[in-house]
């Protein structure tokens, strides 16, 4: 039944009486950047953008982080890597928390990582949290990117060609820039369609490490083949919530 990570009713009411502050605040037509408490940690936000306004109501993703908070708890990484960290949310949740020592970010959508700067800086976790204006893929390179609309700062994406508003973002494996295949890690990966190439090049690292893995799959099919790499790497599946599928490794 999962009761433990049930959303108490006290955050509930902590989301409705914010809705009573913010609504108005959206109603009065411009565009409204507020500064925001969630899981312990500080964030600057843009009402107007889903991510954000959902940050400052304290609920985006509530059972996502309790999960993996208490994941870190359990296991102890030494290292949390957010591949697709927008804003910051969970890198400065987790790095704020205590719950692991060190944090690695890749964001490489230029006004998410502007946010993303300017959120670790507001939590005081320059020291602590690693950034990379930089997509994670199979191999070092450059690929297009998307950026997406201004009411969801989420949805840039990696895409074919000249894509009409797009540029181009260098590209690095995992592999390469983290070096870690001891010890256990937690893994965040939401790329918006690109994950089995975010895999694909931490092999070595996910066959090495055990831990805690969170990754979006954007469709049934990418799910299948998500659940059949990871097992390949030795990493036991444990529920698919939504988009995102869980998994952990001794």
């Amino acid at each position: 039944m999962d009761f433990p990570h049930r959303r108490p009713f006290r955050e509930k009411l902590n989301t409705s009486l914010r809705k009573r502050w913010y609504g108005p605040l959206r109603r009065a037509g411009a565009r409204r950047v507020v500064r925001s408490r969630y899981f312990g940690a500080e964030f600057i936000v843009d009402l107007e953008d889903l991510v954000g306004r959902e940050i400052a109501l304290n609920r985006f993703e509530w059972r996502e982080l309790k999960i993996m908070l208490d994941a870190c708890r359990r296991l102890t990484p030494q290292v949390f890597i957010d591949v697709g960290a927008n804003l910051g949310l969970y890198s400065c949740v987790l790095a704020r928390s205590g719950a692991v020592p060190r944090v690695v970010a890749f964001e490489p959508d230029r006004a998410n990582f502007e946010r993303l700067s300017a959120n670790v800086r507001l939590n005081g976790l320059a020291g602590r949290v690693d950034l990379h204006e930089a997509a994670v893929g199979a191999r070092a390179g450059e690929a297009m990117l998307v950026p997406s609309e201004a009411s969801n700062r989420g949805m840039s994406r990696i895409g074919e060609g000249d894509a009409a508003g797009g540029y181009r973002v260098p590209v690095v494996a995992l592999d390469d820039v983290l070096r870690h295949d001891k010890g256990p890690v937690v893994l965040k990966v939401d790329v918006e369609g690109y994950e089995i190439e975010v895999l694909t090049g931490a092999a070595r690292m996910l066959a090495g490490s055990g831990g805690f893995a969170q990754i979006e799959g954007r469709s049934d099919r990418a799910a299948g083949v998500i659940r059949e790499l990871m097992e390949t790497f030795g990493w036991r599946f444990v529920e698919r919530y939504g988009l995102d599928l869980r998994f952990e490794k001794p």
